[in-house]
């Protein structure tokens, strides 16, 4: 009765109704149709487009065309324009200045090689054809040993990492008594786990902002250059060989090898401890690398992932930071974006 009287009471209250009936209710509702939003794109008001262009025709009445435009050079230099794009703008710059250089190669069905190339090639004139490319290897995968089993005609390779499957699958198995102690963790990080290292940096977004934009770049970079790997390889899932692995999330729509978050994770704590300068023996440098490596067994826990994918993504993403570190503060003229992201978050404390 109680818990009935409490409910019918909120439901007609007084605050209830003023809430309904106020002032900021209609302020909301005329924002909707009227404010920075509508203007912006992110909703549509043809209420408001009617009358900017109502308002346009009175305010310019009798003026001759075209007016008095400012004939001044208006053309911004590179790091000025950076500050005025919009972040999604950027965004993109960022990524074509980091997936240019690379060259992905699927050697065999066994095994795949990302290529980068060695330095900017010069110009060369048309008539000589095409300037010549030099590259080196950044970062080569085998296919996993528990990918192959008895219905294949051919052994593992020598470099075939991991266990046999039976091996594999059991280690998903005896992990899944973890799952009520990280149950919150697996769902959490289902997004970008950017919280778990704000926490361990005591990171803020308002004095931090540029340190997450470069974050979120290298999240993205790092799903870029995952899924070639994924993709080459086409690894199915733990739940996929054996029905007694049961997910307690939904398993992701592409391969299981490389891990994405082991991949993600070190690259960005491996970028966090050169950008934040932390000492690589040192205790925050050490938390890091505890974290990176807790978010990637969390994927097993949870019964997506066997352990060589967590273990293969960990050297992945080591590779692939180090790359992003050598484009954002060597690699200038090829990558004058990401230079521009590298500095800006360098300023920041």
């Amino acid at each position: 009765m109680a818990t009935w009287y409490a409910n019918e009471s909120s439901e007609s209250s007084e605050s209830s109704e003023s809430s309904e009936s106020s002032e900021s209710s209609e302020s909301s509702e005329s924002s909707a149709v009227a404010g920075m939003g509508a203007y912006s794109g992110q909703r549509t008001s043809t209420l408001l487009a009617q009358a900017l262009w109502n308002t346009q025709g009175e305010l310019t009445r009798g003026i001759t065309l075209p007016g008095m435009p400012d004939y001044a050079n208006r053309r911004p230099n590179a790091d000025d324009a950076m500050l005025r794009w919009a972040a999604d703008v950027r965004a993109r710059l960022y990524q074509f200045e980091l997936a240019s250089p690379l060259y992905f190669e699927r050697v065999s069905d066994d095994q795949a090689t990302l290529w980068s190339q060695a330095a900017a090639p010069a110009p060369a004139p048309v008539q000589q054809g095409k300037p010549s490319v030099t590259f080196k290897e950044c970062h080569t995968l085998w296919r996993p040993k528990y990918d192959y089993n008895d219905a294949m005609a051919q052994p593992a390779p020598a470099n075939s990492p991991g266990d046999a499957l039976g091996v594999e699958l059991l280690d998903v198995m005896q992990r899944a008594v973890l799952r009520p102690d990280r149950l919150a963790e697996i769902l959490t990080q289902v997004a970008p786990p950017f919280a778990f290292f704000a926490s361990v940096l005591n990171l803020r977004p308002g004095r931090r902002r540029r340190t997450f934009e470069l974050m979120s770049a290298v999240q993205t970079f790092g799903s870029v250059v995952g899924q070639q790997f994924k993709h080459a390889f086409r690894v199915v899932r733990p739940a996929e060989r054996s029905a007694l692995i049961q997910p307690i999330i939904m398993t992701p729509g592409h391969g299981s090898y490389p891990a994405g978050h082991a991949v993600q994770c070190h690259m960005q704590r491996t970028v966090l401890t050169e950008l934040l300068k932390l000492p690589a023996n040192g205790e925050t440098a050490g938390q890091l690398l505890r974290l990176a490596n807790r978010i990637g067994e969390n994927r097993i826990v949870a019964g997506l992932h066997y352990k060589t994918d967590i273990d293969q993504g960990k050297e992945l993403g080591e590779s692939l930071a180090g790359y992003v570190i050598d484009m954002a503060t060597k690699n200038v003229s090829s990558a004058p974006a990401l230079n521009w992201l590298w500095r800006q978050a360098l300023l920041e404390t």
